[in-house]
């Protein structure tokens, strides 16, 4: 039996991992249409019953198109599609102008496809453990904060350091594992009292898990959009921010004081704030 709707979304790991708050909100079957690179990881999300690449024929059901960009609109061209809406301008305002930042992107996906979001987990969710997970990669050098291996240190419990492919240079400074395919990562997630990490796709993949998570903001903020996880966001407020969307390859004034000037202390205070146990629990 083919799914009851289709949701596009292609790229990349983080907005991936956030289609797992549509499709587990939804009754009945859902199909999902995303690169291959991702297919497996999405195959786990609630709600998924089929997964689709470029080059599938897709069934004859709704479709919403969470992408909405050329790629994704040629791939459902003549098909009964519902957009996203981008809020592209807005988002490139908020760079240059420090104006109001584009809504959240899991509020967008929810209006598009008509529906609530769904609380976490999105995914099967971690066994909690008490290993402190650090995720130091990133793909931008700008969004890379310089005292991994520092907290990994004063951090007084197990640590575990965990990285996808690319990230092979930062998970080594630690000592710590890059893992192949994100099926393993999840798994690799298993043990965890929270994760740590910049904005970067793991932070959301965990939070995705419930684990609750630490993010580390430089230049992007936690008001961006991506932002939506039982934790806490590590940040100063300082006037340069944010100064990219995606993050980049050097700090436009020089002195790359949104990451450095976030001290080890301060983290460590809140991963406790996060992992402390909650009034009432058992």
């Amino acid at each position: 039996m083919p799914p009851d709707r289709v949701l596009v979304r292609l790229s990349s790991l983080g907005d991936v991992v956030l289609v797992g708050a549509i499709t587990a909100a939804f009754p009945g079957d859902t199909g999902v249409l995303t690169l291959p690179r991702y297919a497996d990881l999405i195959a786990r999300a609630r709600g998924v019953s089929a997964v689709y690449v470029p080059g599938d024929v897709l069934p004859d059901v709704p479709i919403v198109d969470l992408h909405n960009s050329p790629a994704s609109r040629r791939l459902t061209l003549g098909r009964n599609v519902r957009g996203v809406e981008r809020q592209d301008l807005r988002r490139r305002l908020h760079v240059a102008f420090k104006t109001r930042p584009g809504d959240l992107v899991v509020d967008r996906y929810a209006l598009a496809a008509g529906v609530a979001v769904a609380p976490a987990p999105w995914f099967p969710a971690a066994e909690r453990g008490g290993t402190l997970i650090i995720a130091p990669g990133a793909a931008h050098a700008t969004k890379r904060w310089p005292y991994w291996r520092a907290l990994a240190k004063a951090w007084p419990g197990p640590v575990r350091a965990l990285g996808g492919p690319g990230d092979e240079a930062a998970i080594a400074d630690i000592g710590g594992v890059c893992e192949d395919g994100w099926v393993r990562t999840l798994e690799a997630m298993n043990g965890a009292c929270a994760l740590v990490g910049g904005d970067t796709g793991l932070l959301h993949l965990a939070a995705a898990v419930g684990l609750p998570v630490v993010g580390i903001f430089g230049p992007t903020t936690s008001a961006d959009g991506f932002w939506c996880h039982a934790g806490e966001a590590v940040e100063l407020p300082l006037p340069c921010r944010p100064c990219s969307r995606f993050g980049g390859a050097v700090c436009a004034v020089g002195d790359h004081a949104c990451m450095r000037g976030i001290d080890v202390a301060r983290v460590i205070a809140a991963i406790e704030r996060v992992t402390a146990p909650r009034s009432g629990a058992a």
